[in-house]
């Protein structure tokens, strides 16, 4: 029997990725197709040149459809959390004796939780954090148990509609039969973070090129989601503006630093063309240490706002292509927030990068639903 294949479309905040794949072994993937391009990225829940982006999903889309895949009717799109806002409510139905609890019960019970009265959003994710027994017994999945009530902590994930009506329109005009919306954030969730892990609680912070995500999971929802302008560009920008040096000369800068390292010399070397150009070591460092204090203090406000409380124990994951790859910032975030810091990637070979996260995540979401 041939193997299920789904395309996907991450919307990162510098670049759009297509990827069409199959399940493999062990919950790994089979890329059957994988497609990116650069364009100007959102902020603040607004695309910022809605043309480019038109021009890069219609060039997407013609690789997707244009493939020798075999027919793609539907595309899932990740919806970044600039464009998404969460809800938590509690539910509960009572039942006139125990019975048998039933698929139909559940959706039943997420639909009298929350009915979306809006112009602006429209509903793209609903899931569990945890359900309830008359008992009091505590469940991921309630489906075949015997309860006079079932009762939940239910997670929405709403999706503005101009993120759905611009992306989405682009996608049906350029040829697909289906465009399915789904959060980003829960993708990664569900996919980076184990389950016995996101049964106590889990922090994940999404860092982008711009944009970064924090999202607090427990189960298989999101609690609280917060995103804020800051990615690894503005650690180049201010680069750029510390050492009056090109953006791309101060990419390269930034991707050499290593805050860990004591340095035996004093200066960096970074190659630009032919010419060598050297830069101060410490300067460099605290240029970078400055961008990430800032990135540091978001992440806890958000957690403070989120008014929940975080154990000690629970360490805060970074992932996306923002700053994993500079040395020694996982150390430093650790340090000024005072928590365990780690770094989350997918666990597959080849493609074990936290930029990979997003893609994967959506893929496998994806396959999941299909």
């Amino acid at each position: 029997m041939q193997k299920k294949h789904v395309a996907v479309i991450d919307v990162g905040s510098s670049k759009i990725t297509a990827v069409v794949g199959e399940r493999g072994v062990n919950k790994t993937f089979i890329i059957k197709g994988r497609y990116a391009f650069d364009y100007d990225g959102f902020e603040g829940g607004l695309f910022f040149d809605e043309l480019k982006l038109k021009q890069v999903l219609f060039s997407l889309s013609d690789c997707l459809l244009k493939g020798s895949f075999g027919k793609i009717d539907t595309v899932y799109v990740g919806v970044p959390g600039d464009f998404t806002k969460v809800f938590i409510r509690d539910s509960q139905l009572s039942f006139s004796k125990k019975k048998k609890i039933t698929e139909d019960d559940v959706n039943n019970l997420f639909d009298s939780a929350f009915v979306m009265h809006s112009a602006k959003y429209t509903l793209i994710n609903r899931s569990a954090i945890v359900y309830e027994l008359d008992d009091f017994r505590r469940l991921a999945n309630p489906v075949g148990a015997n309860s006079e009530i079932l009762s939940g902590k239910l997670s929405f994930i709403v999706c503005s509609n101009y993120f759905i009506e611009l992306v989405k329109g682009i996608l049906l005009t350029a040829g697909f039969s289906k465009v399915e919306c789904v959060s980003s954030a829960l993708a990664q969730a569900l996919y980076l973070v184990e389950p016995e892990n996101r049964d106590r609680i889990a922090i994940i912070a999404d860092v982008g090129y711009i944009t970064t995500t924090v999202f607090i999971i427990q189960g298989d929802g999101i609690l609280y989601q917060n995103a804020f302008s800051f990615g690894g560009g503005y650690i180049t920008a201010g680069l750029t503006e510390r050492f009056s040096i090109p953006f791309d000369v101060a990419e390269k800068l930034k991707r050499k630093t290593n805050l860990s390292c004591i340095s035996s010399g004093s200066t960096f070397d970074v190659l630009d063309g032919e010419n060598g150009e050297y830069y101060p070591i410490n300067e460099v460092k605290d240029c970078v240490k400055y961008s990430l204090d800032q990135l540091c203090e978001n992440i806890a406000n958000s957690l403070e706002q989120s008014g929940y409380v975080i154990p000690e124990y629970v360490p805060l994951y970074i992932t996306g292509g923002g700053i994993p790859y500079i040395r020694g910032a996982k150390e430093h975030l650790a340090n000024r927030l005072g928590m365990a810091v780690e770094v989350v990637a997918p666990k597959v070979p080849l493609m074990d990068k936290p930029i990979e996260s997003t893609v994967l995540s959506l893929l496998d979401l994806a396959l999941e639903q299909q």
